[in-house]
């Protein structure tokens, strides 16, 4: 199984969407959708596990980020 963090399964998500105008054949068109489907169901369990998408998530990754910054230029 591959393991992607917050941001490659967004960029993957935004990549899915970006490509799906370009599927030309049935098994091409069925596979793109396939993996769309779990991408986003992945998406999906991560919203409802952790909150990750949300603005509230995106707010508190932001102020840890802040906080670490913080430290580095106090040191």
């Amino acid at each position: 199984m591959i393991e992607f963090d917050d941001m490659e399964l967004l960029q993957l998500k935004f990549c899915m969407d970006q490509t799906k105008n370009q599927m030309s054949m049935g098994g091409e068109i069925r596979r793109h959708a396939s993996i769309t489907k779990k991408v986003e169901d992945e998406m999906n369990r991560r919203r409802e596990d952790k909150g990750t998408y949300t603005p509230e998530y995106v707010r508190l990754q932001l102020e840890d980020q802040l906080r670490q910054l913080r430290r580095e230029m106090d040191n």
